[in-house]
């Protein structure tokens, strides 16, 4: 019964040329608009609408491939709602997501983890959207809230005519190799959830998102630890980090002031997780989690120490992004040491399946 649910809501899906006008006008193309959503390197936000409904279903029609399903997409510079094929959609989340110079193996691991983020969201398949910018939308181009974009002609912009043409054809080759394909646990779509790099250990999704999740355990991320821009420091006077941290409140102000004057640390770290991140600072009697402290500060990550510096307040961030999931650079890592895109998957995400779209039987992971 499932599964004749599922079908004829995908039969559905199918038969939909245009999708009911909400908060933006909705159109239907076969391209994404022209340059909407610059490149960004992490997505931040966890994922919307609930699990998978239940197991893939099978012996389903598979017309022109998984991947020309139509995907609803809301473009916030434009205010539009647009409907194209999942195969291009995904192809413009990677040219956001990825260097051009990415290797391919990391570019087809990349395709997978936005597949299945995407799917997961999909009416069609259950899902219920995962746009908060727009009611009507499967995701939104915006790395804020969703997935980052980037069109094919803003891609030429960034890179010149040439590259963008060798990068595209190498997206296409990537996305036309992994068509289809989702990861599963126990049968249903997994929260595919990634960052830019760790460069050391990556996150639970219970420390950072409290919600604990079997697949999205720390695990080694030293395959990123040559990333660009791993390690920053940010400068504070101690006037301005006091602002920053206490948000309205005067207990840090005093806290660190009096540090400051006794030459004790402004912070004191009091937990860290599992993966070796920050999970608690104490400032003065004032106690914050490890991601309050790195959103009030606009921090890089939760892996940071805290200290002076010619009177000043350093903080020195290692890594970029939430640091749950795939490491992006990580994945570059292991592709440039030899490893298969399903290998990079199974080591970022425990215990998952590989799965195609429409058949049950899951492909054997390392």
């Amino acid at each position: 019964m499932l599964r004749l649910l599922l079908v004829a809501g995908l039969l559905v899906g199918l038969l939909t040329l245009t999708l009911p006008a909400g908060l933006g006008a909705v159109r239907r193309t076969p391209n994404p608009p022209a340059g909407a959503i610059p490149a960004a390197a992490t997505p931040t936000s966890l994922l919307y609408g609930p699990p998978f409904a239940g197991p893939l279903p099978g012996a389903a029609p598979e017309p022109d491939g998984a991947d020309s399903l139509e995907v609803a997409v809301y473009f916030p510079e434009e205010d539009a709602v647009v409907s194209m094929p999942l195969g291009e959609y995904l192809k413009g989340v990677v040219a956001a997501e990825m260097p051009a110079d990415f290797a391919m193996e990391a570019l087809k691991a990349q395709f997978v983890v936005a597949r299945t983020y995407t799917v997961r969201r999909m009416r069609q398949f259950g899902g219920q959207g995962g746009c908060p910018l727009h009611p009507e939308a499967d995701v939104c181009a915006d790395h804020r809230t969703s997935q980052a974009y980037m069109s094919r002609d803003a891609l030429v912009q960034k890179y010149g005519p040439a590259a963008a043409a060798d990068f595209w054809a190498r997206l296409s080759l990537a996305q036309a190799e992994t068509e289809g394909e989702v990861l599963t646990y126990q049968g249903e779509l997994i929260d595919a959830l990634y960052h830019a790099v760790s460069g050391r250990m990556t996150e639970s999704a219970g420390e950072y998102f409290s919600t604990h999740l079997p697949y999205l355990v720390p695990v080694d991320d030293t395959w990123g630890a040559d990333a660009p821009r791993l390690v920053e420091q940010r400068r504070f006077t101690p006037e301005a980090f006091a602002r920053a941290v206490a948000a309205g409140g005067e207990e840090p102000v005093l806290a660190v002031t009096a540090a400051a004057r006794a030459g004790l640390p402004p912070v004191q770290v009091t937990a860290r997780t599992a993966g070796g991140r920050v999970k608690e600072v104490a400032i003065g009697d004032i106690t914050l989690s490890g991601r309050a402290f790195r959103e009030r500060l606009g921090l890089r990550s939760t892996d940071f120490r805290v200290f002076w510096q010619d009177g000043e307040v350093v903080v020195e961030t290692h890594g970029d992004g939430h640091g749950v999931g795939m490491s992006q650079y990580g994945a570059q890592g292991m592709a440039r040491a030899g490893k298969t895109y399903r290998e990079i998957l199974t080591h970022y995400y425990t215990g998952v399946s590989l799965n195609r779209l429409f058949e049950t039987q899951a492909a054997e992971l390392p």
